[in-house]
């Protein structure tokens, strides 16, 4: 009754404070302020910043310059900064529009000056920056660039030969050329294998002839492809002489210089989405489509003019391997993309709780900031040091891609795979908590964390069904434990290291600095990953011994994979967060990152798991 009552006490204070005739005055629970021009800070922001964006700072910036100089990026000048967000109640067409007109825009200014023509770490870091960028603005925009750049001009860098390269390359940067990617079909999206278009080899003309066989084999979700893509490349089984060779790409042209469908080319709009509604995805069908046999990206395999298959690579799955292990960029760039847009709903619901007040703890007092209650810091603060740690393992994945050579391609998979489910989920789950942390405000587009649930969903199932490339994950380390088993060798890559060593005993009376020590939470990781490995091993085995093939044995086993996949995960990002921890010289940036170390840790699925320490381990 008393709560009842002091609540009675504030409305009426509300109430008579802002009855007419009287005007409108201040009020601590209404008036804002941006918390940066008031807030003391522990530590150097700007050092910070740089931390956690790890690479072309300055280039940023200079990006982040040119969206807010062109009414095309719709800035407006809020609390003293200039703020730049796309107008998501426009219609899908205008939607399209518009991130094409950014495009150019941009492409005029030079921003994607070297992106497919230039070579080195250097240049691919300063790609990885603007997609970063431009995720941060508009996951429409990422995803157009995306295709054109990473996937069109990446199959033609990476899956193509020089001839390839010299043709298209640089038309491609200009957009001369504006490519876009058919591999996913109605019928076939994770299983890259099963696609059913067919492109056979006709001798006689030196071309191959490109068909969509049925309806399930039409090309789906293709982005580009409903209004502006002028070229693709085609993912397609491959018949040579009767005998299929697998998937292999082709460059098609679907389009001409003005825009027209190529003959025996049919185009359909994919329609409206919850999201990405700026980028315009089709469906591609091809009735005997040719092309001359040049087009055949052929780094891996190639077919002679008179109708021979040819190619180093004689095992069909080591050849499908080697296709495909270019193909990893797209991971690692949504990957990255997810944890940008954790930073965005974060950034905005932790000032919206630096401001808004709700409730007074006495009569007459201000109401409280929702940041100062524990159960706002609760729900917000342990998925900040997630972030950070995603940050960091994020900026390590993308060195570990940009130093690759054919040996670390296997790692790469992995890791990309990995990081990209983990990020992806983990991101789902930072926008739905940001949403409701910032209660009604939360469903204004404007405000846009709730409308980015709807944008960056699909990111959990494209470049791969996160559950799919959990169990990817797990085969990985299950064939990496028969290998070391098999040979009798200690592990050697992929973290696994600690495997090599005593189990880590965990102590049943834990102390409060037990419980903060970096060296325990990564002994606590370590035990996890470990026990799941050795439980996953021991069920898919015993699921061989009584019967079932390798391939069953995985499947009956698949909430096993999902979670060693998970503890895989968690384990390799916490330790890019130590690492990067210890780098730091003494100091504040040190110190918070000690704290945010805890935080990180915080997951309900890691407490779950923890049951784990009662059992004993094998290995």
């Amino acid at each position: 009754m008393d709560r009842a009552l002091q609540r009675t006490q504030i409305l009426t204070n509300h109430l008579l404070q802002f009855a007419p005739p009287s005007p409108l005055s201040s009020n601590a629970c209404l008036s804002y302020s941006p918390p940066e021009l008031s807030e003391n800070y522990a530590f150097d922001v700007k050092e910070m910043r740089k931390l956690i964006d790890g690479h072309n700072v300055e280039e940023r910036d200079w990006l982040f310059g040119l969206m807010r100089q062109s009414k095309l990026f719709n800035p407006e000048e809020k609390g003293g900064k200039v703020f730049v967000s796309p107008d998501y109640n426009q219609s899908t067409e205008q939607q399209r529009e518009m991130t094409w007109k950014r495009i150019e825009y941009l492409l005029e200014r030079g921003a994607f000056k070297g992106w497919l023509t230039e070579k080195g770490e250097e240049i691919e870091m300063r790609k990885f920056a603007g997609f970063e960028v431009s995720s941060i603005y508009d996951h429409s925009l990422f995803t157009k660039l995306g295709v054109h750049f990473f996937l069109w001009g990446g199959a033609i860098k990476f899956l193509g030969t020089k001839h390839h390269q010299e043709k298209w390359l640089s038309d491609t940067e200009n957009y001369s050329i504006k490519g876009c990617f058919a591999m996913t079909e109605l019928g076939h999206g994770s299983n890259v294998r099963g696609v059913e278009t067919v492109t056979t080899y006709d001798s006689n003309t030196g071309e191959f002839v490109i068909n969509t066989p049925c309806e399930t084999a039409q090309k789906y979700w293709i982005g580009g492809a409903a209004n502006h893509a002028t070229h693709t490349v085609v993912f397609s089984q491959l018949h040579i002489n009767g005998t299929n060779q697998g998937v292999h790409a082709f460059i098609v042209q679907i389009r001409d210089a003005d825009g027209n469908i190529c003959p025996n080319v049919r185009i359909a709009d994919c329609g409206h989405k919850i999201g990405l509604n700026g980028v315009d995805n089709g469906r591609i069908w091809f009735d005997n489509v040719r092309v001359p046999r040049e087009n055949l990206l052929n780094s891996v395999a190639d077919v002679s003019p008179d109708g021979k298959y040819l190619s180093s690579i004689e095992n069909p799955d080591q050849r499908f391997a080697a296709f495909m292990a270019p193909l990893t960029v797209g991971r690692v760039n949504i990957a990255c993309a997810a944890v940008y847009q954790s930073e965005v709903a974060l950034a905005i619901s932790v000032r919206y709780a630096l401001t808004r007040r709700a409730f007074s703890l006495k009569p007459n007092e201000p109401e409280v900031l929702l940041l100062d209650y524990p159960s706002h810091q609760r729900r917000l603060i342990p998925l900040i040091a997630k972030t950070y740690a995603m940050s960091f393992a994020a900026n390590y994945l993308k060195m570990l891609y940009v130093k690759r050579t054919p040996q670390s391609n296997k790692i790469i998979h992995i890791v990309s795979s990995s990081f990209k489910a983990t990020f992806t989920w983990t991101n789902m789950q930072i926008l739905q908590e940001c949403r409701e942390a910032c209660g009604g405000q939360g469903l204004k587009t404007e405000n846009r964390v709730g409308h980015l649930k709807g944008e960056y969903d699909v990111q959990s199932t494209f470049e791969g069904d996160n559950n799919i490339l959990m169990q990817q994950v797990s085969k990985a380390l299950f064939a990496e434990y028969m290998a070391a088993q098999k040979r009798n060798k200690v592990f050697k890559g992929l973290g696994l290291e600690h495997m090599n060593k005593p189990c880590p005993i965990i102590s049943s009376q834990l102390t409060s600095s037990t419980l903060r020590s970096s060296q325990f939470l990564m002994d606590a990781l370590c035990l996890r990953e470990r026990d799941l490995l050795n439980r996953f091993v021991a069920d898919v085995s015993k699921c061989k011994v009584e019967g079932e093939s390798t391939q069953q044995a995985f499947l009956m086993c698949y909430q096993l994979a999902e979670d060693l996949g998970r503890a895989f995960s968690d384990r390799a990002i916490f330790q890019t967060f130590i690492e990067a921890e210890a780098t730091l010289p003494a100091g504040s940036l040190k110190d918070i990152l000690g704290k945010l170390l805890v935080f990180g840790l915080s997951s309900d699925k890691l407490r779950t798991d923890f049951s784990f320490t009662k059992r004993p381990t094998q290995r």
